[in-house]
């Protein structure tokens, strides 16, 4: 069992990362578009450098589903892992979402500038609620991996019998026959990375031991989770609130206030997981897809 956990150090850290990575993508300064042109540069390479964290999130769950498959899994291998994700994935994202609806309604009733240029009415649409939004607009990621999951004997039979070609396949049946959460390229990457390239998180250990790296605690991928979950709420009110408090102008005053949104988004989460692990550590562990 030791070895099996040694081989996710990688995959543990890398998790930290893009978590770090989409919170700074969510904190993009829409209103402030336009206003100055070197933050305007800024702008499109964060957001050029961040645009790889949910592909990357895609693929780590496509390796993590089938890492420690059987040669031929059978139906019961995939009615156990579909279990296990309800309750890690669609249990925290139904609750994530509720309490988004919640924040909404309030804010549409009582602070309604707050809500202008980024939703509308359109959270109301049951639509929106349940597809097109969800209405924790950040949360698209979950619906889509969950479907992965569902799909999953599928992709690995391509992955098993068409191998790399099966994968793009994949790629271009999402692209032009289907395009949509049906055909996850990266998921399905991810899986074949599991069955026929298993190696590499091996390769990443080692680099990360020579390099000194210490692995992180098991305890960091429930924060990182906590952290995806409920961020869009904050960085939302913090992007509307910040400006309109301080008015920034100019590069430094735009880098300060896009810094302090990411930052306090940050603190925010980070204290209230605390929080909640000493004082409801069963509350957090369903909120946080058992994670703990």
């Amino acid at each position: 069992m030791g070895a099996t956990v040694q081989r996710y150090h990688a995959v543990d850290l890398l998790k930290i990362l893009l978590t770090c990575g989409i919170v700074l993508r969510h904190s993009e300064l829409l209103d402030r578009i336009g206003s100055s042109a070197s933050f305007d540069v800024f702008d499109k390479v964060m957001m050029g450098i961040t645009e790889i964290c949910v592909p990357l999130f895609f693929v780590l769950s496509g390796f993590l589903f089938f890492c420690n498959a059987p040669e031929r899994p059978d139906a019961r291998f995939f009615v156990g892992k579909i279990r296990r994700r309800a309750v890690s994935l669609l249990i925290p994202y139904l609750i994530a979402n509720a309490l988004a609806f919640a924040v909404y309604w309030a804010a549409n009733r009582w602070t309604p500038q707050l809500m202008g240029g980024y939703f509308g009415d359109e959270w109301k649409n049951p639509i929106f609620i349940f597809w097109t939004g969800p209405v924790n607009l950040s949360l698209w990621f979950i619906r889509d991996l969950f479907l992965a999951v569902l799909l999953a004997p599928l992709t690995w039979a391509i992955v098993r019998y068409a191998r790399i070609w099966g994968v793009l396949a994949v790629l271009l049946a999402g692209r032009f026959v289907a395009p949509g959460p049906w055909f996850n390229f990266y998921f399905a990457l991810g899986a074949w990375l599991a069955v026929w390239k298993p190696s590499w998180v091996a390769y990443a250990d080692t680099l990360l031991a020579g390099c000194g790296i210490r692995p992180p605690d098991a305890s960091w991928q429930a924060w990182c989770f906590f952290v995806y979950l409920y961020h869009y709420l904050i960085t939302l009110a913090l992007k509307k609130l910040l400006p309109l408090w301080f008015a920034p102008e100019g590069f430094w005053a735009l880098l300060g206030t896009f810094a302090a949104v990411f930052i306090l988004t940050m603190a925010v989460l980070t204290g209230v997981y605390r929080i909640m692990k000493k004082s409801a550590p069963g509350v957090l562990g369903v909120v946080a897809g058992g994670k703990l």
